[in-house]
């Protein structure tokens, strides 16, 4: 039993620090985009460029089995944090 409890502390601080990663990730590109956005004097700027790359060739190319509707999905995720109303 105390291998087990020892695999689920282990999980549990895995996944604390994932958490703290996402977090920290999701903040740094917010203020990314926000300079980058200033910086350019375009409002949207960085939402903008990303859906004129996109549109035109994928920018990832997957190499594992995607669920269905991954992609749209993703692509939902990243124009959430790349904001146009930032």
């Amino acid at each position: 039993m105390s291998d087990l409890n020892e695999r689920v502390e282990t999980l549990e601080k895995t996944i604390a620090d994932l958490s703290l990663d996402l977090q920290a990730s999701r903040i740094a590109i917010t203020v990314l985009t926000n300079v980058i956005n200033k910086m350019s004097g375009t409002p949207g700027y960085v939402a903008n460029s990303y859906e004129e790359e996109n549109s035109s060739a994928p920018l990832v190319k997957f190499n594992h089995p995607e669920q269905d509707g991954y992609e749209e999905k993703l692509t939902e995720k990243v124009l959430a944090l790349i904001a146009k109303t930032h």
